[in-house]
């Protein structure tokens, strides 16, 4: 009477899950993970426009919070390269006592010394 449509899903525990809904719980699940759908003749057309806006609306601001996490990643993966090109130069530095003596300074080889 009132257009909503119903789906319902149990777990008990130790038994294979199974589901109820009206008119289908794949048509009732897809609405809410922006997936389209083949028109369903129970519900009016206001309803289905109504049900697409939603659905719109939702793929959107999911798209959007999607690029965020876009742009933190790739940021993320910048900054990781430049502190290991910083840790390779760090790493030059520090490891000087490792390269020819003749090529040392004095006070290179004072420290090793």
């Amino acid at each position: 009477m009132t257009g909503a449509e119903v789906g319902i899903i149990v777990f008990p525990p130790g038994n294979k899950p199974y589901s109820f809904g009206h008119p289908n719980v794949n048509e009732t699940i897809n609405k809410y993970v922006c997936e389209e759908r083949p028109p369903s003749p129970s519900s009016p057309v206001i309803d289905d426009k109504y049900a697409q806006m939603f659905r719109k609306a939702n793929c959107i601001t999911l798209n959007t919070q999607l690029n965020t996490l876009q742009d933190q990643l790739n940021f993320a993966l910048n900054l990781k390269s430049k502190l290991k090109e910083k840790n390779k130069n760090l790493e030059s530095q520090q490891e000087w006592f490792r390269g020819p003596i003749k090529k040392m300074n004095y006070t290179e080889a004072s420290m090793l010394k």
